[in-house]
């Protein structure tokens, strides 16, 4: 596994090894779109890219293909809400992006929906009613458990693997109390992904993931640790193969 100890180093080295190292695909689908045999959308790919990041740094070399990191900010407060939002309204400040994707004025699904989840089957052992409440008491109770789950992909999602509707990218969050080097306790994040587009989305997708472990972190009362993040398909259109060869630095003083 990868280990970095900033933004910089993680962007530069995995856009590098995606444009050395990524194999062609070329899907059939585009999040709810068909998109089949339209070269715009043929992919370079990683398989199974793992890393973990010690230290998120200057978060700017997240955005530096996005420049979406107002987006970013507006996304996480609709996460940590209390609220099922959809569509909510952070949408909005890439309006060119998630426009499209609207269906009769709502998303398909939404974070805070999956986050907020109430609890079908009634309050747990905890009196939580959401995903993030059950996980959040859980924690404090109990400082060594490998429970602390935080689903975002469910079950029936599988319903629309023919891409008649979007389903979320991202699997889960799963979150481990740890002591580190110096024998402090620390809550670590583990991020699965069954699929990352590394300009559109991966930088926004590291900041959310770390925001969400600080977030965590604070409300069970200690120090946040590691990202541990592990992407089944790391990928990038050949739209933006362009940005994988670019140098961060020009793109950051453009930025």
């Amino acid at each position: 596994m990868r280990i970095y100890s900033n933004s910089f180093e993680l962007m530069s080295e995995t856009g590098r090894e995606l444009n050395s190292y990524g194999q062609l695909v070329k899907p059939k689908t585009y999040q709810n779109k068909v998109i089949e045999g339209n070269e715009d959308f043929y992919t370079k790919e990683l398989i199974c890219q793992q890393y973990c990041l010690t230290s998120l740094g200057d978060p700017v070399w997240l955005f530096v293909f996005s420049h979406s990191k107002e987006w970013a900010d507006a996304e996480f407060k609709e996460r940590i809400g209390w609220y099922e939002l959809n569509p909510g309204k952070a949408w909005e400040l890439r309006k060119d992006l998630w426009e499209q994707f609207l269906v009769n004025g709502r998303f398909d699904y939404t974070y805070p929906e999956r986050i907020w989840n109430q609890l079908s089957y009634g309050s747990t052992s905890f009196n939580c009613d959401s995903a993030m409440q059950s996980v959040i008491e859980l924690l404090k109770r109990d400082n060594d458990t490998r429970k602390a789950v935080l689903p975002i992909f469910h079950g029936t999602d599988l319903r629309f693997l023919d891409g008649s509707k979007r389903i979320p990218c991202s699997m889960y969050y799963d979150f481990l109390i740890r002591q580190n080097g110096k024998g402090e306790k620390v809550l670590h994040i583990c991020y699965h992904q069954r699929s990352s587009d590394f300009v559109t989305h991966f930088g926004n997708d590291v900041y959310l993931a770390w925001r969400l472990m600080e977030y965590v972190a604070q409300e069970v009362g200690i120090k946040p640790g590691y990202l541990y993040h592990t992407i089944d398909s790391l990928h990038a259109y050949k739209k933006d193969w362009i940005a994988l060869a670019s140098n961060l630095e020009d793109l950051q003083e453009k930025y």
